[in-house]
């Protein structure tokens, strides 16, 4: 599936930062450190993969006013996120063009032989957090939000289940391995599914693929089925050790996660996916 296929509007507004530009536009209009030139080069920034110049530009060298701004907080949240390991284009096109796979897989996939940092993405949810609630949104930050909420659980499956050959090749390193993630490990997946989960209904078939969409509703409806309102915690502190057994157990699973065991999507199986 190309891109042409795909919804452009959504890839045109949320990849704003992808358009190519060749010099700053604002030179001749005015200082070089005015917030609306560095605005531009914080954006060229993001456009040639610097993320943490455009990070640097927005935070150290741009006024208070302007860093306050939305669409300052949408660029650096970009940037947040690439960081992270983001590629948009790429991540949304591995998803629309999938025919198969876990949800944990799918997620997972486009990080295989990237260089990724889950906090980085943790960081580009909360810069979105502080434009608005989902209520408050637009539609597209919203969709941005679920896109970063999987690729930080992605980026942190690829991180701390698959290391070997560098940067992982796709395959759990061990049996059983997400059983003994950490608690700030996993905690990276539970915030992840709940970004994706509080702000999925904003992506559709044509953004995401219809494979892709019926795989990641499905986990969504088998995580809430399992710990209800848990599966959407946005906050932190309020991660509680079930919860953190649940999505534990789900990547265990080869039906929604990375693992071995096949659930048949049965609660019991799934619950005791971990030994």
């Amino acid at each position: 599936m190309k891109i042409s296929t795909l919804n452009k509007t959504f890839l045109v507004t949320i990849s704003i930062l992808q358009l190519s530009c060749s010099g700053n536009i604002f030179s001749e209009l005015g200082s070089k450190s005015s917030d609306d030139a560095l605005f531009f080069d914080a954006k060229a920034a993001v456009d040639s993969q610097q993320y943490q110049s455009a990070i640097d530009i927005i935070t150290l060298k741009m006024s208070v006013g302007a860093q306050a701004q939305t669409n300052v907080k949408e660029v650096l949240a970009s940037g947040y996120a690439g960081k992270c390991g983001l590629n948009f284009i790429n991540f949304v096109n591995s998803l629309a063009t999938t025919v198969s796979g876990s949800a944990m897989i799918l997620v997972s996939k486009p990080f295989v032989g990237v260089v990724v940092d889950p906090a980085s993405c943790l960081k580009a949810l909360q810069t979105l957090d502080t434009i608005g609630t989902t209520a408050q949104r637009t539609a597209t930050d919203n969709a941005f939000a679920s896109i970063i909420g999987m690729s930080m659980m992605g980026s942190a499956i690829r991180a701390y289940t698959d290391l070997v050959p560098t940067n992982g090749d796709g395959i759990q390193d061990a049996v059983n391995i997400s059983c003994g993630l950490t608690n700030t490990q996993i905690d990276y997946v539970v915030l992840g599914f709940g970004y994706m989960s509080q702000n999925f209904s904003y992506l559709t078939a044509a953004q995401l693929g219809s494979t892709s969409q019926t795989t990641l509703n499905t986990v969504i409806a088998t995580c809430t089925g399992l710990a209800g309102a848990a599966c959407t915690i946005l906050d932190p502190a309020l991660i509680t050790n079930p919860v953190r057994d649940t999505l534990k157990d789900l990547m265990n699973t080869s039906d929604f996660g990375i693992g071995t065991v096949a659930s048949g999507g049965n609660p019991i199986t799934i619950q005791g996916a971990c030994p």
